[in-house]
């Protein structure tokens, strides 16, 4: 169950708009099997950003749906990440609006890892979250961000530093790297980890702080009760903080013998899909208010 890709990180899902620099959007094909998808980009402190919108052609124009933003991790790229995760399929039944960022030189600048901390990556989400809000059907009460690896980590980061635009994020094998975190109101948190991940270690080193840590850290952030509760379903073990304030979930998804990548996919069999766990994760939450 240790088999996984090239690259030390990767990142998966994350939500965002554009606010203020120039910007451009132009269609790319429309898939007959209801989806639409659109290459966009933005300038964005002086650097053009780029991303992949995927629609699903909805029947009722008008319609609101949840916007899911993927990110992805360190060394590879948002096609990686929509390739790997499939979230363009799972968007055509739920349905949601899903977003791909690219990362410059395939790198966020999440905190202590990995990008150049001088890039302006949280700028480019809160712009691209305010261009897909203001044009798109996106319901602005379930912004959702996910990432793995560094993506996952930058999803962290996200929910600390624009934690009023954004409902919930969903990190696989990352981290919360930041210095600091403040966030201005609650936002739910899921984190899925393997316990073999030798990149980003569960139980921390010198680069990364340890799973539970900074888990145990935003339920205290949210206000949640001081111990989860934790059940086991095969290989997962899972820990629950209850009593959140504001509806939010902290949950944390431990895989026994897993290593560092997107769960499910591509690699061995028995692992638990890590799309659907985030789509469940995110969809059994509460529109914020």
């Amino acid at each position: 169950m240790r088999k996984r890709w090239p690259g030390i990180f990767a990142t998966v899902a994350i939500s965002t708009a554009a606010c203020g620099g120039s910007s451009a959007t132009s269609p790319a094909h429309a898939s007959p099997s209801r989806i639409q998808v659109h290459q966009g980009s933005m300038t964005v402190d002086g650097l053009v950003r780029s991303y992949t919108l995927v629609r699903p052609l909805m029947p009722h124009p008008g319609q609101l749906v949840p916007l899911v933003v993927a990110i992805h991790g360190y060394t590879v790229d948002s096609t990686w990440m929509e390739k790997t995760t499939q979230f363009d399929e799972l968007a055509k039944s739920a349905p949601f609006i899903v977003v791909y960022p690219q990362g410059l030189n395939n790198s966020w600048n999440a905190g202590s890892c990995c990008g150049d901390n001088h890039n302006a990556d949280v700028a480019f989400i809160r712009e691209l979250l305010d261009r897909l809000v203001a044009d798109d059907q996106v319901n602005p009460n379930r912004v959702l961000v996910t990432g793995m690896s560094n993506g996952g980590m930058m999803a962290h980061r996200l929910a600390c530093d624009l934690s009023d635009r954004i409902l919930a994020i969903a990190s696989v094998s990352g981290a919360l790297v930041t210095a600091t975190c403040n966030p201005a109101r609650p936002v739910s948190v899921l984190e899925v980890h393997g316990t073999e991940d030798s990149q980003v270690p569960m139980q921390g080193d010198e680069s990364f702080p340890s799973t539970i840590s900074f888990m145990t850290g935003w339920a205290k952030l949210n206000g949640c009760g001081r111990d989860p509760t934790v059940t086991k379903s095969g290989i997962t073990t899972t820990s629950a903080w209850s009593g959140c304030r504001e509806g939010t979930r902290v949950l944390l998804e431990v895989v026994q013998g897993a290593g560092h990548g997107w769960f499910g996919h591509e690699f061995v069999s028995g692992e638990p899909d890590a799309t659907k766990l985030v789509w469940d994760f995110f969809s059994h939450l509460p529109d914020r208010k």
